[in-house]
């Protein structure tokens, strides 16, 4: 709405173009997602969900620039996204790819942006404090050799 605001006479390809980036958020959100590198994983989920799998696939090999430009005119708004993206990405709309633009650019309207205070860092930081915290040694830049388990559950690590 805000952006339809701003430019009235490029509703159609601002709903074009956000609709393109919903399609694509929601198939990715419907889709468990646990490892994009394992083909067997893969696999199975084509079979859960073939038409979001097949949605995706489509938008793999296509940046959000050449979308955008299929439904946008304006230089300014175009430069929008492009700045958009590079706030995602680090390169501009034309480099970034639809898939990571769509998932980016949806999330901040769907509950709002979920990442972590302080980056994904963030993650491994609270974890070690956390497991200080509970009574845990951390070793940086020590090799683990062996789990320690007793009765099936992991006590430790031997180094």
């Amino acid at each position: 709405e805000e952006l339809v605001s701003k430019f009235p006479h490029e509703k159609e390809g601002i709903l074009k173009f956000y609709g393109t980036c919903w399609k694509i958020f929601n198939s990715l959100n419907s889709l468990e997602l646990k490892s994009l590198e394992e083909p067997l994983y893969l696999f199975g989920q084509f079979f859960k969900k073939p038409l979001e799998c097949l949605t995706l696939a489509y938008y793999l090999p296509q940046n959000a620039g050449d979308i955008a430009r299929k439904f946008i005119k304006d230089q300014q708004l175009l430069s929008f996204i492009d700045a958009e993206c590079f706030i995602v990405s680090t390169v501009n709309a034309l480099k970034t790819p639809m898939i990571n633009a769509s998932m980016v650019l949806c999330d901040r309207h769907f509950g709002g942006i979920n990442y972590p205070v302080g980056g994904v860092g963030g993650i491994a930081v609270s974890l070690a404090n956390g497991l200080v915290e509970k009574g845990s040694a951390i070793r940086y830049k020590s090799n683990v050799t062996n789990v320690i388990l007793e009765n099936g559950k992991a006590v430790g690590v031997r180094l």
